[in-house]
């Protein structure tokens, strides 16, 4: 088992949970957590905390490591930002706990997600995914709309929370439906979930992309009406770790 690729599940986990994470697993401080981490897995106690600051973009306790992140780094969000607390908290305590559980298939499963394929040329990305950035360039987009009215006027309605497709709705005559995207530099890639993509194909011309750039410096509003139709989006299967419980049909038979 390569100890790097459980030291980035470490990493991501006390980025996503910070204080409360050190907390959970016993540790007073994050040097401590470094260095007791580092020592269990056989890694310098800096690979960790070099892992931790580059997933801290994505989450609001420190501004983290400012530069692009690389696949490995990105196919890791993917697989772990949807496990809740507890069940991530079970899967690095059983990594720093038990070294038959380092070489076990479970293990083996989840790095193999976002180990990093030797046949494919490193790439890089400039992908904001989550965190403080979309949230900054949402505001910007409100106050932005407020003074200008822009994309459209009417009455602004925030569906962030609702899972639609979108981040606002504006109504007047017709509805217009709105995705604000982030980005902390000038230039960058995005990403659209398959809900937002579908969502944007379905309402075609009513349906805008807000792109926030810049947004540590001077930010800038770009819109894009209809998308889906004026940009070529690549598309990209994530999977996703999940923890469910099967229960054979022969157990069930016996109660």
């Amino acid at each position: 088992m390569n100890s790097n690729h459980l030291a980035i599940i470490v990493a991501f986990y006390l980025s996503k949970f910070d204080k409360q994470g050190l907390i959970n697993l016993g540790y007073k401080n994050d040097s401590e957590a470094f260095e007791r981490a580092g020592q269990i897995l056989g890694v310098k106690k800096n690979y960790i905390k070099f892992r931790r600051d580059e997933f801290d973009p994505i989450h609001p306790w420190r501004k983290g490591w400012q530069r692009p992140m690389d696949n490995r780094i990105v196919r890791a969000i993917e697989a772990l930002q949807n496990l809740s607390e507890i069940d991530l908290r079970e899967i690095v305590i059983n990594i720093l706990r038990s070294s038959e559980y380092r070489q076990s298939e479970e293990a083996i499963r989840i790095t193999s997600l976002f180990s990093e394929d030797k046949k494919v040329k490193k790439r890089t990305t400039s992908y904001i995914l989550r965190g403080p950035t979309g949230r900054k360039a949402e505001e910007i987009f409100k106050n932005y709309h407020a003074k200008y009215s822009k994309p459209a006027s009417g009455e602004l309605i925030d569906t962030r929370d609702l899972g639609c497709g979108y981040d606002f709705e504006i109504r007047n005559t017709e509805t217009v439906y709105v995705e604000v995207k982030g980005l902390a530099s000038e230039s960058g890639g995005i990403l659209f979930t398959n809900k937002e993509w579908e969502i944007a194909q379905k309402y075609k011309g009513n349906y805008t992309l807000a792109l926030v750039s810049n947004i540590d410096q001077y930010p800038k509003i770009k819109f894009i009406s209809n998308p889906t139709e004026k940009l070529a989006g690549k598309k990209n299967i994530v999977t996703t770790i999940q923890i469910q419980w099967s229960v054979t049909a022969t157990e069930l038979l016996q109660e």
